[in-house]
This record gives C-alpha cells, sequence and structure tokens, in this order.
C-alpha cells in the first residue's frame, strides 16, 4: 500500500475517479431520489426539457418557478440531449461538480500550505485522500443539489484571486469575475458571500499585498464581470415576465432568505451549525494528530501563514451564515475545502497509507450503509412505485396532491400536466370535478382515506401516502 500511493507514483490519481464512479452507480442503483429536493430538482430540469426552455423563466409543476437559477437545470438538460432523460444521466452533474472540487482543492491546496510547495504531488494525494473519506463529500457527492457546483466555481475564484494576488494580471480578474458569475447562475448571489471575505481581508493573510488601493478598486471590475453571465439569462427572462417574476427572483430570494421572512427560509437558532462541525470532519476529527495540532495552533500561527488564509476563508463565511436566519446543513458544503486543508495541515504527520485506509473504510461504509438502506429506510423515501403506477396506465389523466405538493413526482412519472395541489378538506370536491382523476394523499391514519378507492399505498416518511381513485 505504501508503494502503491508512493509520491513518485500516486495511483491515487487513478483511486479516486474509480471511487467517484463507484459512487455514482451505488446512488443511482441503489438510492432513490430524496424528496422533497432530489425529485424537485429534477421536475423543475424535466419541464426545461419538456418546454425546450433554456432561455426561458424556470417552471415547476407547469408554473413559475424563480427560486433557484438555471446552471443546474441547463447542464442536466445537457446530459440529457446526449444520453437521453434518465436519472443517471442527471445525476452526473453533481457528482462530476464534486470530483471538480476534489482536483481543485488539491489544486489549490498545493499553493497555499507551506510543505505542499515542496512536494506537490504527495500534498495533492493527502488533500484528495481527506477530501473523499470526509462525510460531507460522501452524503453530498451524489445528491442532485447545488451546492458542490457551487463549491468548484467557488473554489476556481479563490484560484484566480491568489494568482491575482501574487501577479496582478488582469487575466485573473477576468477569472475571479466569470467564477463568481457562474456561482451566481449555480445557486444565487450567496455565491459572493464565500469569496468576498477573503477578498476583503487580504492585508490580513498576504502581509506583503502591494498596491492596496488598487486591490480594493479591482473589485468593481470583478463585480461587473460577474454580473455578465448572470445578465446574459436575466436579461431576456425579464423581457418575458412580469415586475413580480423579478422581484422573487432578484430580491426576495435573497433578502428573505437572511431576514427569515421568506416561507421557506429555514429559520434556526444561530449556533445550528456549531453541533454539525464535528461531523463535516469526520472521521479525521477522531485522530490524535488533529487535537495535537490544534494544541500547537497558536504556536504555528507565525510559521504557518497559510491558517491566516484558511481562518479568512473560513470564521468570517461561518459567521455569517449562522446569523442569517435560514439554515440548512448544506449550505456548508462550499467551505468544505477550506476545513480539508486545515485538516491536511493538522494531519501532516499520518501517512498516506493510514489515510488510505480511513478513506477507503468511510467509501465501503457509505456504500454499505446504501446497500442496507435501500432494503429498509429507503423505501420510505422511494417515490417511484406510485410514479410508475401514474406513468404505466395514464399520466396525463387529472392528478392532485394532497398536500403541499413539491413537484415530487414530476420527473418521476414524467408527468406533462400540472397537478393539483389541494387539502383534505376540498378533496371530495375535487373528485366530483374530475371523477376520471387520481389523488395522492400523505396520511397517517386510515380513516384519513375514506371512503375514496384506494389503488396503492406503501409508507412515506414517518407516516404512509397512497394513491387514490377508480
Amino acid at each position: 500500500m505504501t508503494t502503491v500511493f508512493s509520491s513518485k507514483f500516486p495511483l491515487v490519481f487513478l483511486w479516486v475517479p474509480l471511487t467517484i464512479f463507484v459512487l455514482f452507480v451505488t446512488a443511482v442503483v441503489f438510492r432513490p431520489l430524496f424528496p422533497i429536493d432530489e425529485t424537485r430538482y429534477m421536475s423543475v430540469a424535466w419541464e426545461m426539457y419538456l418546454h425546450d426552455g433554456w432561455l426561458s423563466p424556470l417552471t415547476k409543476n407547469f408554473e413559475p418557478y424563480h427560486h433557484k437559477p438555471p446552471l443546474l437545470f441547463w447542464l442536466i438538460n445537457g446530459f440529457w440531449s446526449v444520453f437521453g432523460v434518465s436519472r443517471w444521466a442527471g445525476t452526473i452533474v453533481p457528482v462530476l461538480a464534486s470530483f471538480s472540487c476534489i482536483l481543485l482543492a488539491a489544486h489549490l491546496g498545493t499553493k497555499i500550505l507551506s510543505f505542499g510547495r515542496n512536494n506537490p504531488r504527495e500534498t495533492s494525494t493527502r488533500i484528495m485522500l481527506v477530501f473523499i473519506g470526509t462525510l460531507p463529500f460522501l452524503i453530498y457527492g451524489t445528491l442532485v443539489m447545488f451546492d458542490f457546483l457551487l463549491c468548484a466555481f467557488t473554489l476556481l475564484a479563490i484560484i484566480f484571486l491568489l494568482r491575482y494576488a501574487d501577479d496582478r494580471k488582469t487575466l485573473n480578474v477576468l477569472g475571479v469575475g466569470l467564477s463568481l458569475g457562474m456561482g451566481i447562475l449555480a445557486k444565487g448571489p450567496v455565491a459572493l458571500l464565500y469569496v468576498l471575505p477573503l477578498y476583503l481581508l487580504a492585508p490580513v493573510w498576504k502581509a506583503d499585498l502591494q498596491r492596496r488601493k488598487n486591490w480594493y478598486l479591482s473589485l468593481i471590475p470583478i463585480l461587473c464581470l460577474a454580473a455578465l453571465p448572470v445578465l446574459l439569462w436575466l436579461i431576456p427572462i425579464l423581457q418575458s415576465t412580469d415586475n413580480q417574476f423579478a422581484f422573487w427572483l432578484v430580491w426576495n430570494q435573497t433578502a428573505g432568505r437572511v431576514t427569515g421572512n421568506f416561507s421557506e427560509a429555514h429559520v434556526r437558532p444561530f449556533y445550528f451549525y456549531l453541533p454539525l462541525l464535528p461531523l463535516f470532519i469526520f472521521p479525521w476529527v477522531l485522530f490524535p494528530s488533529f487535537w495535537r495540532g490544534l494544541t500547537n495552533l497558536k504556536a504555528n500561527l507565525k510559521s504557518y501563514p497559510e491558517l491566516y488564509f484558511l481562518a479568512c476563508w473560513f470564521v468570517p463565511v461561518f459567521v455569517a451564515f449562522s446569523l442569517i436566519s435560514g439554515k440548512q446543513p448544506h449550505y456548508m458544503v462550499p467551505l468544505v475545502p477550506a476545513l480539508v486543508l486545515f485538516l491536511v495541515f493538522l494531519l501532516k504527520s499520518v501517512t498516506i497509507r493510514t489515510l488510505v485506509k480511513f478513506s477507503f473504510a468511510m467509501v465501503i461504509l457509505v456504500i454499505g450503509g446504501q446497500v442496507v438502506a435501500s432494503r429498509t429506510v429507503f423505501r420510505s423515501y422511494d417515490l417511484m412505485p406510485i410514479a410508475e403506477k401514474i406513468n404505466t396506465i395514464s399520466p396525463s389523466r387529472p392528478l392532485a396532491f394532497v398536500s403541499n405538493y413539491h413537484a415530487e413526482l414530476g420527473f418521476l412519472a414524467r408527468l406533462t400536466t400540472r397537478v393539483h395541489d389541494t387539502d383534505r378538506a376540498e378533496l371530495e370536491d375535487w373528485f366530483k370535478t374530475n371523477p376520471e382523476g387520481w389523488a395522492v394523499v400523505k396520511y397517517k391514519s386510515d380513516s384519513d382515506i375514506k371512503p375514496h378507492p384506494v389503488l396503492m399505498t406503501m409508507p412515506y416518511r414517518g407516516g404512509r401516502i397512497a394513491l387514490l381513485g377508480k
């Protein structure tokens, strides 16, 4: 094992993509698309595919969807145009994004870690092994979500920012700005928050920063360049919609989540992320070297300037997200590379062979866990049985959902018409208006679905879900 992963010929550069491929296959074969996020995003991509609306307003359940920008859906449709519409082709996007993050973090680490510049190949190997064995990567790396896609553009922006701090070349300003712009297209204006604190704190992490006035003035062209790819999409969208759509898309989706006024802002207390930190650095937090490194951290600050860089990258963003009302664990995913580089710094005395063992063990644990869960827990999150029945018999018949529909069935059932989002009190009237229709109902007790005929029923997210109709 030591020979295989030696600095002379690190087969980790082959092992990492192979491992990611195995994780990809495992996710597609054994894990359902999780409601409500994965199913919703795939349904938005499906509706884009149906009306070939690359530069049209996004829709969810065939109504305007102004919650997210289009890049993820563009990329999914790009792979569908090559491989056909399928779950596995759509999953390629987050998998390639997470793989890109590993490579970009490895490249960045060889530039900022002092010991990495002496042996960049070994440092890259260490970074990739720690990254691929870290819990956030193993959980989110194959989920159809925005966060690793945003993480990739965040890393690109930081790499160009670091280069610009060294050489002040205009090309690097272009790289920072366009990377930020693509990050905004990936998840919205929040992309700026992951990078701008590092830019503003440059005198802290680069003590020899020259021409500071010019440095801060460069923020103007950076932001203008960041706006360019966004405007290329946004202008035709706004020309074909009303001011209300623009308000929700540009302002309320950002400000509403910050203040908690938005109805889906996931409002949580300010300390929400603190208990999650050990999980974000698991299993490496179990290493004695990790704790010894933390103990000696104060003494190492002056000797290792990269610690200032990592602190300026991670701490302000972590604090900012803690103060923002809307919180979700995956909002921390674009900060995972900063944590990985910090872990590599603390674990630099650990042998590569040990890192391989732990990383490999984590991968096997996650793969085995998904195989077991496919027979148990995952069945309560798999809507494919209902979707297949709808799609097989009549995907175009009237369909209602009780209640609070988030496009869970759009992609899975390949629906081409709108689902009626109704509540239990209105279901009887809906059936009178649509006697040939079906209704999907989430329920706890059998009395909740009487007296309607039950076509099928199954466990669903701690309760049950049924397909009702004739």
